[in-house]
Protein backbone atom coordinates (compact mmCIF):
# COMPACT_ATOMS: atom_id res chain seq x y z
CA UNK A 1 0.00 0.00 0.00
CA UNK A 2 1.21 3.15 -0.70
CA UNK A 3 -0.25 6.06 1.86
CA UNK A 4 -0.42 9.39 -0.01
CA UNK A 5 -1.50 13.40 1.52
CA UNK A 6 -3.75 15.94 0.47
CA UNK A 7 -3.39 19.33 2.58
CA UNK A 8 -6.38 21.10 2.09
CA UNK A 9 -6.16 25.22 3.60
CA UNK A 10 -2.28 24.40 4.86
CA UNK A 11 -3.52 22.39 7.84
CA UNK A 12 -5.51 19.76 7.08
CA UNK A 13 -3.86 16.76 6.65
CA UNK A 14 -5.79 14.04 4.74
CA UNK A 15 -4.15 10.35 4.07
CA UNK A 16 -5.15 8.06 1.31
CA UNK A 17 -3.74 4.85 0.84
CA UNK A 18 -3.98 3.22 -2.45
CA UNK A 19 -2.33 0.16 -4.42
CA UNK A 20 0.65 1.22 -7.01
CA UNK A 21 -0.47 1.68 -10.16
CA UNK A 22 -3.20 4.12 -9.14
CA UNK A 23 -2.88 7.52 -10.33
CA UNK A 24 -2.87 10.34 -7.79
CA UNK A 25 -5.87 11.77 -9.04
CA UNK A 26 -7.54 8.50 -8.76
CA UNK A 27 -6.15 8.25 -4.67
CA UNK A 28 -8.29 12.01 -4.70
CA UNK A 29 -11.76 10.39 -6.24
CA UNK A 30 -11.33 7.34 -3.72
CA UNK A 31 -11.56 9.66 -0.80
CA UNK A 32 -13.82 12.01 -1.93
CA UNK A 33 -11.92 15.16 -2.26
CA UNK A 34 -13.89 17.87 -3.72
CA UNK A 35 -10.95 20.37 -4.80
CA UNK A 36 -10.06 17.34 -7.23
CA UNK A 37 -12.95 17.38 -9.65
CA UNK A 38 -10.96 15.54 -12.31
CA UNK A 39 -13.52 16.55 -14.72
CA UNK A 40 -11.82 15.03 -17.52
CA UNK A 41 -11.61 11.44 -15.66
CA UNK A 42 -7.92 11.47 -15.97
CA UNK A 43 -7.14 12.19 -20.11
CA UNK A 44 -4.73 15.40 -19.53
CA UNK A 45 -7.49 17.62 -20.86
CA UNK A 46 -8.74 19.69 -18.54
CA UNK A 47 -6.72 20.80 -15.23
CA UNK A 48 -9.23 20.40 -12.68
CA UNK A 49 -7.17 17.90 -10.96
CA UNK A 50 -3.80 20.66 -10.70
CA UNK A 51 -1.77 19.95 -7.14
CA UNK A 52 1.10 22.15 -5.98
CA UNK A 53 3.79 19.05 -4.47
CA UNK A 54 4.99 19.91 -1.49
CA UNK A 55 7.63 16.91 -1.12
CA UNK A 56 9.60 17.65 -4.21
CA UNK A 57 12.15 14.56 -3.38
CA UNK A 58 9.34 12.27 -4.48
CA UNK A 59 8.33 13.73 -7.82
CA UNK A 60 9.59 15.27 -10.98
CA UNK A 61 8.44 18.57 -12.30
CA UNK A 62 6.02 18.19 -15.02
CA UNK A 63 8.11 17.45 -18.50
CA UNK A 64 8.58 20.83 -20.15
CA UNK A 65 7.01 20.21 -23.57
CA UNK A 66 4.23 18.28 -22.57
CA UNK A 67 0.52 18.29 -22.33
CA UNK A 68 0.36 18.77 -18.74
CA UNK A 69 2.78 21.80 -18.79
CA UNK A 70 0.49 23.67 -21.55
CA UNK A 71 -2.77 23.05 -19.04
CA UNK A 72 -0.86 24.14 -16.34
CA UNK A 73 0.63 27.08 -17.42
CA UNK A 74 -2.70 28.81 -18.03
CA UNK A 75 -3.34 28.08 -14.09
CA UNK A 76 -3.43 31.21 -12.15
CA UNK A 77 -1.35 29.65 -9.59
CA UNK A 78 0.67 27.87 -11.84
CA UNK A 79 4.23 27.16 -10.26
CA UNK A 80 7.37 25.65 -12.54
CA UNK A 81 8.35 23.38 -9.93
CA UNK A 82 5.50 22.83 -7.82
CA UNK A 83 2.15 22.46 -10.19
CA UNK A 84 1.49 19.01 -11.00
CA UNK A 85 -2.02 17.60 -12.81
CA UNK A 86 -2.72 14.60 -10.28
CA UNK A 87 -3.86 12.42 -13.53
CA UNK A 88 -0.61 12.40 -14.51
CA UNK A 89 1.19 10.62 -11.43
CA UNK A 90 1.45 6.96 -11.25
CA UNK A 91 2.16 6.14 -7.78
CA UNK A 92 4.44 3.68 -7.23
CA UNK A 93 6.85 2.70 -4.09
CA UNK A 94 8.95 5.92 -4.38
CA UNK A 95 5.72 7.89 -3.91
CA UNK A 96 5.02 6.01 -0.18
CA UNK A 97 4.35 9.74 1.72
CA UNK A 98 3.68 12.17 -0.80
CA UNK A 99 2.33 15.01 0.06
CA UNK A 100 0.17 17.86 -2.20
CA UNK A 101 -1.23 20.86 -1.40
CA UNK A 102 -4.87 21.06 -2.47
CA UNK A 103 -5.72 24.22 -4.59
CA UNK A 104 -8.22 26.65 -2.69
CA UNK A 105 -11.23 26.14 -5.62
CA UNK A 106 -14.23 28.01 -4.10
CA UNK A 107 -16.02 27.63 -7.44
CA UNK A 108 -16.78 23.85 -6.86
Amino acid sequence: MISVYFIRNGKERIKVDVEPGFTLMEAAKKADIPEIPADCGGCCACGTCHVHVKTLDKIEPADYNSLETELLEVEDDYDRMTSRLSCQIQLNDKHNGLEVELRDNELL
